[in-house]
């Protein structure tokens, strides 16, 4: 009989411990733990010039609500430590600003952390559907990027030189979740044989893509944000239900989606923690 007795206290200890684990995992490892992909690209479209330059993507800030300045911070050290020569945004720098929008002193502490981000060969961002909630939220959100030195791209395209008249192709896309993607302005003028970056920051838009892109960046599904063993994303969001995480090739073209560096609706994550990426571009040559 007591053998019994210590047989279920012990299945009960290990059972608590497991869930307090896992708990921990959930609200405050997970959220908080940022990992860099760090991959080599090597395409025989990247020009010379390129050779060892490094492109940082991160997505997905949802900035004050669960991100605070302190996690946001660490985000920007990282990247300063990865050395990168071109950075790249995908979109939802604020989460739901129009419900609650931020205070001008919010407003500028995100525009200070944004700024010590250093990139020579320039910073670039895309709108997510956060960003795209309303006009006031646009402008807003658009004078954010000015002021801390990021390009925004909508629908339009433009090069990227490296100490040469060669040059790569930077392609900015509206997000499919309330904006309006164009893909035939946004492609307007590239030349096929270009090496050409895609942003977007819904990846479902890769099955609509023209040839003439060769990579593309996405972000907006947080990698599922929690996922379960077996079961996989518990829940998925509008425009990236085909592709949600992880490196596709799709009709020849390959796809990154990030898991982004914030959460919202609930700050927690499970088996998809934050994430950036630094890619090194490579000739293959």
């Amino acid at each position: 009989m007591k053998i019994k007795i210590v047989r279920w206290l012990s299945v009960i200890l290990v059972t608590m411990t497991l869930l307090t684990v896992l708990i921990y995992e959930m609200t405050v490892w997970g959220p908080r733990r940022l990992n860099v992909e760090t991959v080599t690209l090597s395409d025989s479209r990247i020009p010379s010039s390129f050779e060892g330059v490094k492109v940082v993507f991160f997505s997905d800030a949802h900035y004050n609500k669960f991100m605070n300045r302190e996690r946001f911070l660490n985000v920007v050290n990282r990247i300063n430590q990865l050395d990168p020569d071109i950075v790249i945004f995908g979109g939802d720098l604020f989460d739901h600003p129009s419900v609650e929008y931020p205070t001008t002193d919010i407003q500028d502490e995100l525009t200070g952390l944004l700024s010590m981000i250093q990139a020579p060969l320039g910073k670039y961002a895309v709108f997510g559907n956060h960003d795209l909630e309303s006009p006031r939220t646009i402008q807003m959100i658009s004078n954010i990027f000015q002021a801390s030195g990021f390009e925004l791209l909508i629908n339009q395209n433009i090069p990227i030189y490296n100490k040469s008249s060669s040059f790569i192709r930077l392609v900015g896309l509206d997000s499919q979740l309330l904006g309006n993607p164009d893909v035939n302005s946004a492609y307007q003028g590239v030349l096929e044989g270009e090496f050409v970056i895609t942003v977007s920051h819904t990846p479902d838009i890769i099955d609509e893509l023209p040839a003439l892109t060769s990579w593309v960046l996405a972000g907006h599904s947080h990698g599922g944000q929690i996922r379960l063993p077996i079961f996989n994303e518990i829940y998925t969001v509008p425009y990236a239900r085909n592709y949600i995480s992880g490196e596709h090739i799709v009709n020849g073209i390959r796809l990154n989606i990030s898991n982004g560096i914030g959460t919202t609706r609930w700050d927690i994550r499970l088996m998809a923690d934050p994430q950036i990426h630094s890619f090194t571009l490579s000739s293959g040559r």
